[in-house]
Order: structure tokens, then C-alpha cells, then sequence
């Protein structure tokens, strides 16, 4: 048939295909093409709230480059003067074995009593069900009223823990009171405050091992211990790691137990780099080279979070 029409105009006839391919595409309306500006309203506060966090952080690095200090009208770039002076002093290095020694101690510690409270929520004894509903109550109290209380506990003389170890023929102990026994009290009391949340953590990862694991493991002869070492703990150790990556970041920031009980004392004892920098900057008001001290426990956290990234990902491959 001839495709011209009556008037001798040319009519182009779609094609089947187009016809199904048009019926496919859905027809978009004028109103949705405009902005979604709830979902943007939605986004904009976390925006800003990261912007704001950028912001003081670059400008705390700035200010590690100057001698910003109470008083100074004028503030001068000075380089890497406030890093080179710090580096070269005694009591930045003891801050950095402090600060390194609380976190490895603490994480470790907190890392092994959580395994074995994990283990103990993961049975049906009594001990079990009697401490579950308590055990949330240390990671729920402010980190400064644990430190209030625990400093009020370990007083040489009237505090209740001497009182305790003496019912028992124990001298009094000294606790933060020394300098050779109070990075040790400070570790006790992280642990007491955050070993629940690795508990927590472990016993998610025990309580998603598959029954069909263990029982395959009992019928080949394996025992309680044997179980435990060679099928839970290899399955458990992702959420033991990634528990410690955020505690080991938490524990190289503290500073909120540490300056509520010794302060950075006795002597230099416990003065992390948290400490340090908050008695540089506002207590000797030298500004520039506290921020400096932040720059570089910064760097130390980030160094140690990717660490032990690294080493999840690595223990994750292999039980995967």
C-alpha cells in the first residue's frame, strides 16, 4: 500500500517494537522532576554537623602551626617548631608509653574477661541469668561520676576497697595515690567500665554460631575446651576484633576517667596525651603546641585503628 496519504503527504507507521518499547517506558509527570526537598532537608543538618567537625579539626591543626597563646595579640606561623620542641622533651614520651600502655592494657584486659562473660551468658546458670540485666549498668554511667566513685573506693583511708582487702589480712594498697600502682587502678577501672561491651559484642557472635556446627563437632570427639579453642573462638574472633578497633580508639581518646581521679598524677604517672594536652593548653595556656599534642594522639588513634582494621579483615578471610 502506498504510504503517501490522500493530500500526497508521507506517514511514518511505528514499528511493533517501538510500540512495545513505549508502552514499557513509564510517563514521568512535571512533579517528578522537582527536587525531593524533604529527603534534602533530611541530609542538610548532617551536612553541616560534618562540616562543623572538619572545620575544628583542620583549624586545630592550623593552630598546632602557630605559638597561639593566652594573651599574644599577635599569633605567628611558626612550621613544625611546636612538634620539634615536644618531640625532644622527657614528658611527651612518657605520655606516649602512657597513653600506649593504658589502651594496649585496657583493651587486652577487657578483651579476655568479655570473652569469658560472653561465654557465661552464651549457658543457662544461674550466675548467668542473675547478672544480664546489670551487666548494661557500668557502659549507662557517666564516665566522670565513675570516676567520682571509684576515687572515693580506692581513698588509702577510708575508701571500702582497703576496707575489704583488710577482712581479708591485705594491707592497704595505695591505688592512685602511687605512682607505681596508679596506671594500674586507672586499667582496673576501664575494665570494670567497659568489659560489658565487649560481653555484649561476644556473646552476638557466640549466639550466631549455628547449633549443627557444635554438634558435628561432638560427634567427631571433641570436647568442651576442644570446641571452644578450635570451632567458637575462631568463629568469634571478628566480633572480638571489631569490638577492640572501637574500644582501642576510645582508650587512646580517654580522658574523662583519667582527669576525673589522678588528674595526670601522681607526678607524670597518667598524664596521656589527652591529659597533657588539656594542661598545656588551659592550664599553662600555650595553645598552639596542646594542639599540637592532639595532632599527634590523632595520628597515633588513626595509625592503631587501621592496625587492627587490617587484622580483621585478615582473621575474617580466613574463618569465611
Amino acid at each position: 500500500m502506498d504510504p503517501r496519504g490522500i493530500n500526497g503527504t508521507v506517514t511514518l507507521q511505528p514499528t511493533a517494537g517501538q510500540l512495545a518499547s513505549s508502552k514499557d517506558e513509564p510517563v514521568k509527570s512535571a512533579g517528578e522532576w522537582r527536587l525531593d526537598w524533604w529527603s534534602i532537608a533530611a541530609v542538610v543538618p548532617a551536612i553541616v554537623v560534618l562540616l562543623g567537625f572538619l572545620f575544628l579539626f583542620f583549624y586545630g591543626i592550623f593552630q598546632s602551626l602557630t605559638d597561639l597563646r593566652f594573651g599574644r595579640p599577635l599569633v605567628h606561623l611558626v612550621g613544625f617548631n611546636n612538634y620539634a620542641a615536644l618531640i625532644k622533651t622527657e614528658d611527651f614520651w612518657s605520655s606516649v608509653r602512657a597513653t600506649l600502655g593504658y589502651a594496649g592494657l585496657a583493651v587486652l584486659v577487657e578483651a579476655i574477661f568479655g570473652l569469658a562473660l560472653a561465654k557465661l551468658f552464651a549457658t543457662e546458670v544461674f550466675l548467668a541469668r542473675l547478672m544480664r540485666p546489670v551487666i548494661l549498668l557500668p557502659l549507662v554511667l557517666p564516665p566522670m561520676s565513675v570516676a567520682l566513685m571509684w576515687t572515693t573506693m580506692m581513698d588509702p583511708q577510708n575508701g571500702i576497697l582497703n576496707y575489704l582487702l583488710s577482712l581479708v589480712g591485705i594491707s592497704r594498697f595505695a591505688w592512685i595515690s602511687d605512682p607505681t600502682t596508679a596506671m594500674f587502678s586507672l586499667v582496673l577501672i576501664d575494665v570494670w567500665t567497659y568489659t560489658p561491651f565487649f560481653a555484649l559484642i561476644i556473646f552476638a557472635g557466640l549466639q550466631g554460631i549455628n547449633d549443627e556446627v557444635r554438634e558435628a563437632a561432638r560427634v567427631n570427639g571433641a570436647k568442651g575446651w576442644a570446641t571452644f579453642r578450635y570451632i567458637e573462638l575462631p568463629l568469634v574472633a571478628p566480633y572480638i576484633l571489631i569490638a577492640a578497633v572501637f574500644r582501642l580508639i576510645e582508650s587512646l581518646n580517654q580522658f574523662d576517667i583519667i582527669f576525673g581521679t589522678t588528674q595526670g598524677g601522681p607526678g607524670d604517672s597518667t598524664a596521656v596525651l589527652s591529659v597533657r594536652a588539656y594542661i598545656v593548653a588551659f592550664q599553662n595556656l600555650a595553645f598552639g603546641r596542646g594542639a599540637a599534642l592532639m595532632v599527634i594522639n590523632w595520628l597515633i588513634v588513626l595509625v592503631g585503628a587501621f592496625a587492627m582494621v587490617k587484622l580483621w579483615r585478615f582473621v575474617r578471610q580466613r574463618v569465611s
